[in-house]
């Protein structure tokens, strides 16, 4: 008898691993995606969803609550989705109020944690968001009865994950997802013998939230990020989604720009894209959870422009990225 399975996407990212594990996932299942901002690369990723069976949530939060938002997303879900009963319930962002109904209403169900980029990997962090709450999301959860993040925490039985297993601290099993963003180098088309080398830059955003809010640190952040995304010494650049600069893709050949939807594309997917092209890449970046992405299957070099980043290097060494100092 085959179970009935829930994933639970909330950002490109996300849907592109629920693709990697519906190809082992034979059980009845369903796809609820609730973006996290409205940005049209939702539907795009939404839309190569391998399934007919999911669901689109729009983004239309309640400008003073997010909480009461997911009171009108939950009830805008079909009833068949909210009163099914689950088996297997997969989720990212754990501590989300409409997972949270879910998971409160399917208690014998086992809790599948996959990556929401590296927030997973950093231990402090990820314990100091399952523990923060509100008076509006404790008050939400008992009218409407979800679950406490903390409880969902606990019921966690396996954690899917795109890094190697021995940097996942959750005290469950964990399976290591290959080949997410790099295919087998045998399925590539050889288009030469010689494939052409390319240096990519991955941008960031540096704004008022980070390192504790030091504003020196993230003026001189920003200067040297404008310093190096203006520099000539890169072939393709990519902005972070909050930068105003624009992308730079001049190098790569014109029929494989016009073949993918570049503007709709996250960072990670253009880069599998243009290395399953057939092209050589050196991918450079700060720290992001981008470069940490990447760094598993491809050359990566982070740039780290003052001590404070420097420290927080430790991961991307892990992964295999080169670290280049320039302060």
């Amino acid at each position: 008898m085959l179970e009935s399975t829930l994933f639970f996407c909330r950002t490109p990212l996300q849907a592109l691993i629920i693709n990697k594990l519906l190809e082992t996932n034979s059980n009845q299942h369903h796809i609820i995606y609730r973006p996290n901002n409205e940005s049209e690369k939702h539907k795009y990723y939404f839309s190569k969803l391998a399934t007919e069976h999911k669901t689109f949530l729009p983004f239309e939060p309640v400008p003073f609550s997010h909480a009461l938002s997911s009171i009108f997303e939950w009830f805008s879900l079909p009833k068949k989705i909210r009163q099914s009963k689950y088996d297997q319930l997969y989720i990212a962002s754990i501590g989300d109020m409409i997972f949270s109904f879910f998971s409160a209403r399917n208690r014998s169900a086992k809790i599948n944690l996959f990556d929401d980029g590296i927030f997973n990997l950093n231990k402090n962090e990820f314990n100091r968001w399952i523990k923060s709450d509100s008076l509006q999301k404790k008050i939400l959860r008992k009218i409407f009865n979800g679950e406490k993040t903390m409880v969902t925490h606990e019921r966690i039985s396996h954690h899917y994950s795109i890094y190697p297993s021995n940097l996942c601290w959750l005290n469950c099993e964990t399976t290591e997802l290959k080949g997410l963003f790099k295919i087998d180098v045998k399925t590539i088309k050889d288009f030469s013998s010689k494939k052409k080398k390319l240096r990519v830059l991955v941008g960031s955003a540096y704004i008022i939230g980070e390192v504790d809010d030091d504003v020196e640190v993230l003026k001189n952040r920003n200067l040297q990020h404008e310093k190096i995304i203006n520099s000539d010494k890169f072939d393709v650049y990519i902005p972070h989604p909050a930068h105003t600069s624009q992308p730079k893709f001049g190098a790569l050949n014109k029929d494989f720009i016009s073949q993918h939807p570049l503007n709709l594309m996250i960072a990670e997917d253009i880069i599998s894209a243009i290395y399953n092209s057939g092209y050589e890449l050196i991918i450079y970046g700060f720290i992001s959870s981008t470069l940490a992405n990447l760094s598993k299957d491809y050359k990566t070099v982070g740039i780290m422009t003052d001590q404070f980043m420097l420290d927080d290097s430790y991961l991307l060494k892990q992964l295999g990225a080169k670290i280049l100092k320039v302060f």
